[in-house]
């Protein structure tokens, strides 16, 4: 069963040089236990996509479903706040606070009840920060680190889906692979939905379903070309 559903979602939006149909019709569903990879050109539409996706913005025509019940019918606050976890291209962790800190900030944030410090702690465990590094600035890590403590940061609410936006665009082959490594594993082991928006064909390949976009328009199962 589907844990995400888009049905026939459009989206529009205008520049100096006029309207742009960012997407048309974009229909897909993702369960849990599966990795998915949305590939395409700059500017076909991925990004838009995966803002829908985590309640920023509102579709103009077309709906979401979340456990089959429409994002429009939702506190999308809440929405992301308890079920989604974002990763990003550039890390955004907070450079005075340490690896540990920057967790758990994310935990205050959501208003996690359990114990904020054991649970910071087990996610960088679980992404291979170790112990001896939990102290440390983030800007002491290498970009790999960064990117495993972003990681960590995303799911440590125990989100049921994970949205990451070019998540390898700043790293090295190995680092990428690494994080990409842990991402299938917090699907297949762990349970998680896992959508990646991707340029490299590593990362792609590693996915269970490809995803496409083109000038707006999305399309399953698709081979990964530039």
């Amino acid at each position: 069963m589907s844990i995400l559903e888009l049905r026939h979602l459009s989206y529009d939006y205008v520049t100096k040089a006029g309207k742009v149909h960012a997407l048309k019709e974009a229909t897909a569903f993702f369960e849990k236990d599966k990795v998915y990879a949305i590939v395409g050109r700059s500017g076909s539409g991925k990004s838009t996509l995966m803002s829908l996706m985590a309640g920023l913005d509102v579709p103009k025509d077309g709906e979401i479903f979340y456990h089959g019940e429409s994002l429009r019918h939702l506190d999308c606050d809440k929405f992301r706040r308890e079920h989604i976890g974002m990763i990003f291209q550039s890390y955004y962790l907070l450079p005075q606070l340490t690896a540990l800190e920057n967790v758990e900030l994310s935990l205050e944030l959501a208003k996690y009840k359990g114990n904020k410090r054991k649970r910071a702690e087990e996610m960088l465990i679980l992404v291979g920060i170790k112990k001896e590094q939990f102290k440390k600035r983030s800007t002491q890590f290498s970009g790999g680190e960064q990117q495993r403590i972003a990681v960590a940061r995303a799911i440590a609410t125990d989100p049921e889906i994970i949205l990451a936006d070019e998540p390898t665009g700043n790293l090295d082959n190995e680092n990428s692979m690494n994080v990409v490594n842990i991402l299938v594993d917090l699907a297949h082991k762990y349970g998680k939905c896992v959508i990646i928006i991707t340029h490299a064909v590593e990362v792609a390949e590693k996915a269970d379903v490809i995803l496409k976009m083109d000038d707006g328009v999305l399309r399953r199962n698709m081979k990964f070309s530039e």
